[in-house]
């Protein structure tokens, strides 16, 4: 949806989106990085959002897979493929995972991880997954001492067979990163599948490796986000 049709989207569609992902209005302003008060308000149709305040509503909606049509229409998404991308990608895909796992728990499986380029917002998106008991494993190269996670969430694979390919196991999802240039600096978009059967296997390979790895020792990092 292109930044000019945000003004076709209206009041009762986002309430209408929200009950479909099962969100609060606390959900989207988190999502969104909007106040309450703004969501309330926008809801209640008392103010007119400006464009970069409905895109960014529309944005994390679309992104958990809600789907603006006509002018008055909101649904769910029925595909199994979705892709997201653009500045601060990474950092909106880690609010659809929380949002996937939040009243249910689980585990991320991260294959081929270096947090070395990660920024504070996405180390404080992944210790609130945490907090509402989002558990976590990490599979990095073998000799990598910056970890600014438990030790006991993390295995080397030998370098080897290491690549920089940084791929995210939750539920019945996989999700793959693709970066920007051969830098690997920032994630320019990240495709996400949802399909049981291949998360199933993307799991059973993650505790094969993760059963057959060595877990470091030692950490370089002066922080740990537990």
């Amino acid at each position: 949806m292109t930044a000019n049709k945000y003004t076709s989207i209206n009041a009762r569609q986002i309430k209408a989106a929200r009950a479909l992902l099962d969100w609060s209005q606390e959900d989207l302003a988190g999502a969104s990085d909007l106040s309450i008060a703004t969501i309330r308000k926008i809801e209640s149709g008392s103010i007119s959002p400006r464009d970069k305040t409905m895109g960014a509503i529309v944005t994390a909606l679309e992104d958990t897979g809600a789907e603006f049509f006509g002018t008055s229409g909101v649904r769910l998404r029925d595909n199994d493929t979705v892709t997201i991308e653009g500045d601060g990608c990474f950092l909106r895909f880690l609010d659809e995972v929380y949002h996937a796992l939040r009243k249910t728990g689980g585990e991320m499986l991260h294959f081929y991880a270096d947090y070395k380029r990660a920024d504070e917002q996405e180390y404080q998106s992944l210790s609130r997954m945490r907090k509402d008991n989002i558990k976590m494993r990490f599979l990095i190269e073998e000799g990598d001492t910056f970890i600014p996670f438990p030790l006991e969430e993390v295995r080397w694979i030998p370098t080897k067979y290491f690549r920089s390919n940084l791929q995210i196991v939750y539920g019945d999802y996989v999700a793959t990163c693709f970066f920007w240039d051969i830098s690997l600096s920032r994630v320019a978009k990240i495709l996400i599948v949802r399909n049981a059967l291949h998360a199933e296997a993307m799991k059973n390979a993650f505790n094969f490796m993760w059963d057959n790895c060595r877990k470091p020792s030692i950490t370089t990092a002066k922080e740990i986000y537990t």
